[in-house]
């Protein structure tokens, strides 16, 4: 049987985790730049506040980018499948669109992307 201190603890814990939990999504949910790669370099970084479009030359031919309201996509790319262009919207830090027969690779920055992490799952 659980006594008056141990429902204190129980419920200490719980709030403290939730605390923590808040703390983490805080931090890790925010990102405001996307990096562009084109064959592992970078051609474009800009940040996700300003809508705009931009194109690309990769290897197959131009690929088109468009960032609105704080996301980005692929919006055409000369390759053969699509795959990239209906990944659709990312707006969340570590999130990726690849498109492998171009080699262009579209990543959103997170806010502590200095500290050499090269993959963080969900």
């Amino acid at each position: 049987m659980l006594t008056r201190y141990d429902r204190f603890l129980i419920i200490g814990l719980l709030a403290l985790a939730l605390l923590c939990l808040g703390i983490v999504r805080y931090r890790a949910g925010r990102t405001d730049t996307v990096l562009v790669q084109v064959d592992g370099e970078e051609v474009i970084r800009a940040s996700l506040a300003a809508d705009r479009r931009f194109w690309v030359d990769g290897p197959l031919g131009r690929t088109e980018i468009e960032i609105r309201d704080e996301r980005v996509r692929v919006v055409d790319s000369p390759c053969e499948r699509k795959i990239c262009v209906r990944t659709g919207w990312i707006g969340k830090p570590y999130q990726m669109v690849i498109c492998v027969p171009n080699r262009v690779v579209i990543r959103l920055l997170g806010s502590d992307d200095d500290d050499g992490l090269d993959a963080i799952t969900e």
